[in-house]
């Protein structure tokens, strides 16, 4: 299967959006996600951008569209009354997820998304990382201690230095070979894209 990398913060609500269409998505192209979340405020300081939400003009559509996109495609959602937060341990707590399971790591990281997004859980809290993380039957004190292991650290400084380095400035940037797509509402074009370039590779093999 040809691969597709999904970068995200876990306090990107468009980021959340995408996740929970991520299975449908692979089911329907044909192609396996790798999820890699990343500290988008890094971007934001090289990039000289600001969270959307506090931006003059752009911030009240930003609000609306969210919970516009979020009833179009059915998925419970409002903007926490803490948003956005750095969300250094459930990004260390996804890697060291992953290196043991990647299908927990993923079910994990859609229950962070879901109780912030969701259910307005305080998920820069690391007590609430560490419930979501127990609802899945994850050492607990496994995790704790691994989200202060200098290992986590620097891992999830490497990868968000990784998506910087080739371009993602956003939440969520996908990646197909080397074509970059921004946002939750460039899955559909990502997949065109995805069929086109396996059309013209099928064209070229015969």
């Amino acid at each position: 299967m040809s691969e597709v990398t999904f970068y995200f913060d876990f306090s990107s609500p468009y980021g959340y959006l995408a996740a929970e269409r991520m299975e449908a998505f692979e089911s329907r192209v044909g192609v396996t996600v790798t999820w890699r979340p990343f500290m988008i405020g890094a971007a934001f300081k090289q990039t000289g951008q600001s969270p959307l939400l506090s931006q003059p003009i752009r911030g009240t559509y930003f609000r609306h569209d969210m919970e516009r996109c979020a009833r179009l495609q059915n998925t419970p959602f409002h903007i926490p009354e803490n948003f956005p937060y750095a969300a250094l341990v459930p990004t260390r707590a996804f890697y060291w997820l992953e290196s043991r399971s990647p299908m927990l790591a993923r079910k994990f990281a859609k229950d962070i998304y879901r109780g912030y997004f969701a259910d307005g859980l305080d998920m820069a809290n690391p007590e609430n990382v560490f419930a979501a993380a127990s609802r899945h039957s994850i050492n607990v004190s496994e995790m704790r201690a691994a989200v202060e292991n200098q290992r986590w650290k620097d891992h999830t400084r490497t990868v968000t230095e990784e998506a910087i380095s080739l371009g993602a400035f956003g939440s969520p940037f996908f990646f197909y070979e080397d074509e970059p797509f921004f946002g939750n509402d460039r899955l559909e074009q990502l997949a065109q894209w995805i069929s086109l370039r396996k059309e013209t590779a099928g064209s070229q093999s015969d």
